[in-house]
């Protein structure tokens, strides 16, 4: 319990500094006035558009967990995999080292979904994120011309993710190969977490196994492509309402390399990271400074406010049997 609690505390200040130190950079680098002069003139039918896309972004993330899902052998409905996602989403913006993921496990085990089979399904979606928002870099770059750090930095992480994938091909292509490796390097274990260890790692494998099926690999890419683009169109839509002139492939960049920040597990809703990283890419392409702040302000806003709400909305779908555990205490004998 102890070693625990000194690793939690760890990770809380680690995070507290990495946001301390990439907010400070930031806000030496902006006119949060004149900012907030050049947001309020934004028009409402931009943030509407922006929710419509929201929405559809998180549309197509339950299809692929619903297919991530099936992969495994778990059937769950879409209304419950929508609400979990929300909720989970919404709670990474509130908790650091993305507590919320620990959420979307727990509420898939009131399905009987096993904890270590819903783990190894949210490391697929990782993997898929990467892949798409790396390519977003590279792509981004070589339509607008951008070479040197920025492109480079794109390609390292394609390769990077490649191999992602490829592992997890390697894993789940013979399970049981997979098992017997685990098993092998966790032989100087106790035998009760040496037996622990490997279950989980079976379990861990099984999650991943939308990977053995051709159209679901199809599926699985189609759907992370599609949600990622509804981003980039709503990354596009804002930049346009601010007269922002980088052509599309500079919003594929800002998009992959603004949501690759909020990835950062450190921070709760990546703040400091996405704003100080975004900002610099935007400069990088020649936004001017009032403009790149107040555009990476408002999408920062979207990315995070929008989902927040709906997952504390959607609380109660996402954990119906402890709400219902709930009041049967509350009810009188």
């Amino acid at each position: 319990m102890g070693t625990s609690w000194r690793r939690t505390l760890v990770r809380l200040l680690i995070g507290t500094a990495a946001t301390v130190a990439f907010l400070v950079l930031f806000l030496r680098e902006v006119d949060l006035s004149q900012a907030w002069k050049t947001m309020s003139s934004l028009p409402a039918w931009t943030l509407l558009a922006s929710l419509g896309l929201i929405g559809v972004n998180v549309f197509f993330m339950t299809l692929r967990w619903k297919y991530l899902l099936a992969g495994a052998g778990y059937r769950v409905d879409n209304r419950k995999l929508f609400a979990t996602i929300a909720v989970g989403r919404g709670a990474n913006n509130l908790l650091p080292a993305r507590g919320g993921d620990l959420l979307r496990i727990e509420s898939l085990r009131e399905r009987n979904v096993p904890v270590f089979v819903s783990a190894g399904t949210l490391f697929a979606e990782r993997l898929l994120d990467g892949v798409v928002l790396s390519v977003w870099i590279v792509l981004g770059a070589l339509l607008i011309g951008e070479g040197g750090p920025v492109l480079l930095t794109g390609i390292a992480l394609c390769a990077g993710t490649a191999l992602g994938v490829f592992l997890v091909r390697f894993a789940t292509d013979d399970p049981e190969r997979a098992e017997r490796f685990v098993w092998r390097m966790t032989k100087f274990l106790p035998t009760r977490w040496h037996t622990r260890v490997a279950r989980a790692a079976a379990y861990f494998v099984d999650g991943l196994g939308a990977f053995t099926n051709r159209r679901r690999v199809f599926l699985i890419f189609a759907t992370s492509a599609a949600m990622w683009l509804a981003d980039v169109a709503m990354y596009y839509i804002v930049g346009r309402a601010y007269d922002i002139e980088i052509g599309i492939g500079g919003y594929f960049l800002l998009e992959g390399i603004g949501n690759l920040a909020l990835a950062v597990p450190a921070t709760a809703a990546g703040i400091g990271t996405f704003d100080y990283l975004t900002l610099i890419a935007a400069k990088g392409i020649d936004v001017p400074t009032d403009k790149a702040t107040a555009y990476v302000l408002t999408m920062h806003a979207l990315t995070v406010i929008p989902i927040t709400l709906l997952g504390a909305a959607l609380v109660r779908p996402a954990f119906p049997r402890l709400f219902r555990r709930h009041e049967t205490l509350e009810e009188p004998v």
